[in-house]
Formats: C-alpha cells, sequence, structure tokens
C-alpha cells in the first residue's frame, strides 16, 4: 500500500515537473497610467455616497479575530482569519450569522493551519487552501464537499475561470518537491488549470531572497483577478493565458519609489520607506474607481487615492475636520479591503467606532460614530466588525 501511495504522489509532482517550462505572456498595450499628486485632494464627505453600514452579528461561534481576507457577494460577507481564530466566518448581507468554518487539524479533511479562501466561479463553494499541500472545497452552509492535492507549494490563489487557477508562490522553487523539474521553478506566479497542473509562470525573482522576501498580491474583484508584485508600479488583469498590464502607477509628483533596484538590502529599503511614499500592493477595483493606498514616510502610514475611471484623474482623499461624521472619518485611516460591484468595502473594528469622536467635559456628552448612526447604538467595544460600503458620486 505505502509503494501504491508514493507512486501515486511521483506521478502527480511529476505531472508539475513537465508542464511548458515557458514565462507566460504579458500584455502592456492598453495601460492606464495613473498620475498620483498632492495638489488634487478631495474631501471624503463631500464625495461619498450610498452608504450602506451593516454590523456584523456577535455571537459564541462568530468571533472575528483578525481579518485577513473579504469576499462579499450578492447574498453573503465572508471573512477569514489566518492567524489567530483560523476560521471562515460567513454572514448574511444583513450581518446575520449564518456558518463557520472551522477544520483546523491533522485529519484528512482538515486544514493544519489557513493560508488563503477562495470564492470558485459558481458563486457557490469556497476552496480553502490550508497547509500540507491541500484544497479543501466547502459550500456556503460548511459542509464539506471535497478534497484534492495542490501539487506544488504557494501563499494564494484565485479562479481566472471555471479552469483557469493563478497561484502566487515564494520562490523557493529549488526546495519544493512538486517543482522538480520544472525549468522556471524560482518564478513568483503561476498559471494552472483546476487540478493545479502548471501551464505556465511568470515574474522571476527580482531581489535577493535573503534581503527582500516577497510574493505577488493576488486580488478578486468582480469576476476579475488582479496581480501586483510588491514595490512595482504596475497592476495586471490574470488571464488565463497570461497577465494583462491594466494601471501603471506614477508617483513621480509625490516623490514616491517604485521598481526598486534588483540588489536593494532590507537595510537600504527601509531607509528609503523612511524618506518616500512606495506601493506595497493594498488596492481595491470597483466598477468606476480605484483605490489606492499608498505608504507615507516616516512612519509607513497609509493614504487612499482614488482613481477615477470616468476623468482618467487620480485624487487624494482627505477628511474634513470641520464636519464630524466619524464614520466617514474612519475610511480615510482603514481602506477598503474589496469591492461589491460599484462601492467600496471597509471593515471597521468596533472598538474603532467608539475610538474617534469628542467630548465635552462640561456636559459630559461623548460624541462618535455609535452615537451618530442608530443602527450602530447596540454595539460595544467587544462587538464583531462592521462593514461599510459606500460608493463616489458621479461628479468625481
Amino acid at each position: 500500500m505505502k509503494l501504491i501511495l508514493f507512486l501515486i504522489l511521483a506521478g502527480m509532482l511529476f505531472s508539475c515537473g513537465k508542464s511548458k517550462p515557458s514565462h507566460s505572456t504579458v500584455d502592456a498595450s492598453e495601460i492606464k497610467e495613473i498620475v498620483l499628486s498632492n495638489n488634487s485632494t478631495i474631501y471624503i464627505q463631500d464625495w461619498v455616497t450610498n452608504v450602506e453600514v451593516v454590523p456584523l452579528e456577535t455571537t459564541d461561534k462568530a468571533l472575528v479575530g483578525i481579518i485577513d481576507g473579504v469576499i462579499v457577494t450578492d447574498s453573503n460577507i465572508i471573512i477569514y482569519d489566518t492567524r489567530q481564530t483560523h476560521c471562515i466566518f460567513i454572514f448574511g448581507r444583513n450581518g446575520k450569522h449564518r456558518t463557520t468554518i472551522n477544520r483546523r487539524g491533522r485529519g484528512p479533511q482538515e486544514y493544519s493551519d489557513l493560508y488563503h479562501v477562495a470564492m470558485l466561479p459558481d458563486h457557490r463553494t469556497l476552496a480553502i487552501h490550508g497547509q500540507r499541500g491541500k484544497i479543501l472545497y466547502f459550500s456556503l452552509d460548511g459542509r464539506l464537499i471535497s478534497s484534492a492535492p495542490a501539487g506544488f507549494l504557494f501563499s494564494a490563489m484565485e479562479y481566472i475561470d471555471g479552469e483557469n487557477v493563478v497561484c502566487a508562490a515564494y520562490g523557493i522553487g529549488e526546495s519544493d518537491p512538486g517543482l522538480q523539474g520544472y525549468k522556471n521553478r524560482t518564478d513568483l506566479l503561476y498559471f494552472t488549470d483546476d487540478t493545479f497542473g502548471i501551464k505556465g509562470s511568470t515574474f522571476p525573482p527580482r531581489y535577493n531572497r535573503k534581503e527582500i522576501a516577497i510574493t505577488p498580491n493576488i486580488r478578486k474583484f468582480g469576476e476579475r483577478v488582479y496581480v501586483h508584485r510588491p514595490y512595482s508600479d504596475t497592476i495586471y488583469q490574470a488571464l488565463s493565458n497570461g497577465l494583462k498590464a491594466l494601471y501603471r502607477i506614477n508617483m513621480e509628483k509625490i516623490d514616491g519609489a517604485a521598481n526598486l533596484n534588483s540588489g536593494i538590502t532590507r537595510e537600504e529599503r527601509n531607509l528609503l520607506q523612511e524618506k518616500h511614499p512606495t506601493f506595497y500592493g493594498f488596492f481595491a477595483d470597483c466598477n468606476n474607481y480605484l483605490n489606492l493606498d499608498i505608504s507615507i514616510p516616516p512612519r509607513q502610514t497609509a493614504q487612499n487615492y482614488v482613481y477615477s475611471k470616468r476623468t482618467g484623474k487620480a485624487y487624494r482623499v482627505e477628511r474634513d475636520s470641520d464636519r464630524q461624521d466619524y464614520l466617514l472619518w474612519q475610511l480615510t485611516s482603514f481602506p477598503p479591503q474589496t469591492s461589491a460591484q460599484d462601492r467600496f468595502v471597509t471593515i471597521l473594528p468596533a472598538y474603532n467606532i467608539f475610538g474617534i469622536g469628542t467630548f465635552n467635559p462640561k456636559t459630559g456628552v461623548r460624541k462618535n460614530a455609535a452615537t451618530q448612526r442608530p443602527e450602530l447604538a447596540h454595539l460595544t467595544e467587544n462587538s464583531n466588525p462592521v462593514v461599510v460600503l459606500y460608493g463616489f458620486k458621479e461628479g468625481l
């Protein structure tokens, strides 16, 4: 029996190794340049519209820890935590808790560590990528459907369509048994079929891994999958046959740094980030706007820029301190994690709802987001997070 299992595993690994060794194509024919400037500033109170606030139900079975990923569909809000609870929490769009997937363990139908969660194109199935090279497939009511081996090591994945998947790797293919025999096994991005058989790859490592170890960012908004290499200026769309360059981020007017020297050391990078804005790859795309989270020195604080596809211009997003809408204030500090059609989606910790506001010592009245919005009145600092969906007015 052990010999049979070994032969099956060897066959699976060999199928990865004999995949096409060529780099995938990159199409840059229709790329849009986004020029960031501090002279084009908007106040969030003037332009945000269509705000929807959804407090997530707090129960003993739904205590959300760290938020590492958010998926929003027409019917569900899905949050997963890879570091604290190692759970996937599924809520209705009204915030009511539906189920929690918690299969942490070492059994054949469990994950010892949770890495990434992806929604299949059928919008009914979750693919859970866990440690030990295994993918578990669950229905949205929390039932295990099936499991499959991944074949090689990667950190994140997204389904381009029902037959194609893109995976972000660590660049350690020389020591990965699943990539032995594959010519470009140190690449950081792999295109596979739906059984994770490799079709092609790209993103050869740019930096010395001992100095700067990075993996590509893979994000999915609607039906489109986006890829970005940290510290670079280009955002791509992943297609079944390669990458299409969508946006190039021009940070010259804000003295930004991108596409760092390939020989840069960790110390040099840290010093550079203390003096120059950088783009690590936090962004969200919706129908009409792209939100960019730029790291601003010296403390690498987040600064939001929104790019309008209508006007072709980018704007620095600020808050008007004279207009004390505390929920909107939070949107300048917490960039959107994802989007839902024409709106961005931001997840706010409940304690932050109470943390920003004013207190009048003469009257003893405290004002914060919970006192301004009735739907937040029942929250406590120990409640589950609050989901905020919002759009921008058409004039932008």
